[in-house]
């Protein structure tokens, strides 16, 4: 199902009655962004994901944007560490990217901002591609592949990508059942 047969308004209202997010931001006439992320049992979502040894700190936003009379689903990226030699502020961002909100957390502050799409009708293994390409193979995520965790049958697990491919098939497969 290519979603197209849906204005940004009937989207947006369709969005907010199933409360996945606190708020719905609408940038200009193609996008909307989740602001303040819920999970399904309408808690605040945990859209962070930290190394614990490097201190580098991802944080997750989504949105739908119309590119070419399709709806894509768009993940906002923002990479945090403890570098102090640069951070990047809001004026940094260009084009689509001014849609989303740096995030920051804890101590850290943005370094970067990534944004990854797809359409918003693609399955769990276009989605995990798109994400590995776009993302995952970024040179700046190559921490990623030093988060591994063993799992119960003893084999290492990149818990980091794990734990964001699961959220973002989540929030997309919740994005889907609310247009239903």
């Amino acid at each position: 199902m290519p979603y197209s047969h849906f204005d940004i308004e009937t989207l947006k209202a369709r969005l907010e009655q199933a409360r996945l997010a606190g708020y719905i931001y609408q940038h200009q006439q193609h996008m909307l962004i989740l602001q303040e992320p819920a999970a399904e049992n309408g808690s605040a979502l945990n859209n962070f994901v930290q190394h614990e040894h490097s201190s580098d700190q991802l944080g997750l936003q989504f949105g739908l944007r119309l590119s070419e009379q399709k709806w894509e689903f768009v993940i906002g990226i923002t990479h945090s560490n403890q570098n102090n030699h640069y951070e990047i502020g809001a004026g940094s961002l260009k084009g689509d990217q001014r849609a989303f909100n740096l995030l920051y957390a804890f101590y850290n502050y943005p370094k970067g901002f990534y944004m990854v799409s797809m359409p918003l009708a693609s399955n769990a293994s276009q989605l995990e591609a798109a994400i590995q390409q776009q993302l995952f193979e970024l040179p700046e995520m190559d921490f990623l592949k030093t988060a591994l965790k063993i799992n119960p049958m003893g084999e290492q697990v990149a818990w980091m990508s794990s734990i964001i491919l699961q959220i973002a098939l989540e929030m997309k497969v919740r994005i889907q059942t609310a247009l239903l």
